[in-house]
């Protein structure tokens, strides 16, 4: 992620491979008046409007690079309804220029927010698990309810 180091440690944002539907280098955002300020606008994406997602602000980061470096990725989630219905939820979240493919690192340990220095606004509803090593923190977000937090 383009953020400032927490406790010495780069927060790194962690997706399963199942989550990515596309990696786009550049958007066109189409702004929204009065949005938070982690969500950036709404893009057309294979006749689709989708919401963009600044997830370093949204998390409450301190960013650290220009919107120049900065490539989008098109995320899809799975979220069941109160009726236990199956839907297909998309965003567009704004990631760092530096994108990795692999297995995540097994040498890994579960922490809380707290543990991970992360600040005292921080929602963990929003986030799926936490995970540091020795110079990183993975951070795999709830993409649902990240997206439900938009809706209200």
């Amino acid at each position: 992620m383009p953020a400032e180091q927490i406790q010495g440690k780069s927060p790194v944002l962690l997706l399963t491979a199942s989550q990515i539907d596309e990696v786009l280098a550049d958007v066109e955002i189409q702004m929204l008046p009065f949005a938070a300020e982690y969500l950036l606008g709404l893009c057309a994406w294979r006749e689709n409007v989708l919401p963009i997602i600044d997830l370093v602000s949204f998390f409450g980061m301190i960013p650290t690079q220009k919107k120049e470096d900065a490539r989008y990725v098109v995320v899809r989630t799975v979220d069941k309804n109160k009726k236990d219905v199956r839907m297909i939820l998309r965003c567009v979240l704004k990631v760092s220029d530096h994108i990795i493919s692999g297995e995540s690192p097994t040498d890994c340990k579960a922490v809380l927010p707290k543990q991970a220095g992360l600040q005292a606004g921080f929602a963990p509803i929003f986030v799926r698990g936490l995970f540091q090593r020795e110079k990183e923190l993975f951070i795999l977000p709830d993409i649902a309810a990240i997206l439900h937090s938009n809706s209200t």
